[in-house]
């Protein structure tokens, strides 16, 4: 490496890393800050999982039919609910609204001849009233309605004189769930709906952080020109300073995965399920290989897009204006991505940034291949590519250097 290259580079290093405020401010806080909200989140998350599971729903039956009354004692739902027998139809409308108020979680109101026109072949009608957006209420409509087509099919084993012809066949007896999966790609795909937005945006920020004061920070307070009037060539210290955004810009994104890392153990409640825990994902040297080239690729483009707008900005304020548009664009091509699923045609992967991220989302669901890393990382090599030569071109140019 050329001598005055690495000066340049060293110089930018030293410049950035003896700065107390901004080492704390690119590297520390964002790591301290991810670390804290995903811990909490998780947490609370855990917590209002655990506390709708663990309550008992609150459940008033009204003109209850006696073929339900005895279901419910064979079926012992007085240990599962909290059950009222209310005889008085009156009621029905004062019950209604403390189903409103979220003091009664599920009302069953029964029509008054029910089991006559069940025997009588007729449809008597059921009416089960539940509020949508109280989570105690909604939880309670699910389990309710699980009992009620049991109850069902209590009705027609009556009305058939035997319970058992009403089964015609049985689905995985002795057998349990019967999915065949891979727990480890369970797991990786609910990790491919946010981590990859997650690490597209770590690696702009830790870029947009520091780059705009590298060059019109430089350039506002006057020392651009005394770097210029050296014997350094100006190709020499853009390729320095894009060089050592690079460093400073993986450091920073590091720092902001090593804070999601680090909360894991509290917001992985957000990603398992059925039994399957984060110690099921277990990434192979290919897939860390491929991680590795499809970030390193990423930073590099970002890295030339906020150096060139830098360069066409007279002050930091004017720069982070500038980039506000293109952190807006990471920011829509990551939520674009999560919910995506099925088959991607190749020619996504070859879309500067959204290719990066639908890459990204393959390699935590397992479902990457060679040709998609060579796309995406192929695509961020060549336009990175064009945005240097311009790059290096425009710190040629008097008039865009020493615009004031």
């Amino acid at each position: 490496m050329d001598k005055r290259l690495l000066t340049v580079i060293k110089k930018e290093l030293k410049r950035i890393f003896t700065d107390r405020r901004l080492v704390f401010t690119t590297m520390i806080l964002p790591a301290v800050s991810i670390f804290l909200m995903y811990s909490l989140l998780g947490n609370m998350i855990s917590d209002k999982d655990t506390d709708v599971d663990a309550n008992i729903p609150r459940v008033v039956v009204v003109s209850g039919a006696d073929t339900f009354r005895t279901y419910s004692e064979d079926m012992k739902l007085d240990q599962v609910y909290d059950l009222t027998w209310e005889e008085d139809t009156s009621q029905v409308e004062s019950l209604k609204d403390q189903i409103y108020d979220g003091e009664l979680d599920v009302l069953l109101v029964f029509d008054k001849d029910f089991d006559q026109d069940v025997k009588a072949m007729a449809m008597p009608n059921l009416v089960r009233y539940y509020n949508r957006v109280e989570d105690y209420s909604n939880e309670a409509r699910y389990r309710i309605d699980e009992d009620l087509a049991q109850y069902e099919t209590y009705l027609l084993g009556i009305r058939m004189g035997n319970p058992d012809h009403v089964e015609v066949f049985q689905i995985n007896r002795d057998l349990g769930e019967g999915s065949l999966h891979n727990s480890q790609k369970e797991i990786g795909k609910g990790l491919s709906m946010l981590f990859p937005m997650l690490i597209a945006m770590f690696l702009f920020t830790g870029a947009m952080s520091v780059g705009p004061d590298m060059i019109a920070g430089e350039k506002e307070r006057g020392t651009m020109a005394t770097l210029l009037v050296t014997p350094v060539k100006r190709e020499v210290l853009a390729m320095g300073k894009v060089i050592a955004l690079v460093i400073v810009a993986l450091i920073t994104a590091g720092s902001s995965f090593i804070g999601v890392m680090a909360s894991m153990p509290s917001a992985s409640k957000m990603f398992e399920s059925n039994g399957f825990s984060m110690a099921s994902l277990k990434f192979g040297a290919r897939e860390y290989l491929y991680l590795a080239a499809i970030m390193l690729t990423l930073v590099l483009l970002y890295v030339s897009i906020v150096c060139l707008i830098s360069i066409i900005s007279k002050t930091i304020k004017e720069a982070n204006t500038y980039m506000s548009p293109v952190y807006m664009i990471v920011t829509i091509s990551g939520f674009s991505t999560m919910y995506m699923d099925g088959a991607i045609s190749n020619t996504r992967f070859m879309i500067p940034v959204y290719g990066s991220i639908v890459a990204i989302k393959k390699l935590f669901a397992f479902e990457i291949t060679s040709n998609m890393v060579l796309y995406t990382c192929g695509t961020s090599i060549i336009l990175s590519g064009v945005l240097i030569y311009m790059i290096k071109v425009l710190f040629n140019n008097e008039k865009v250097m020493f615009s004031k």
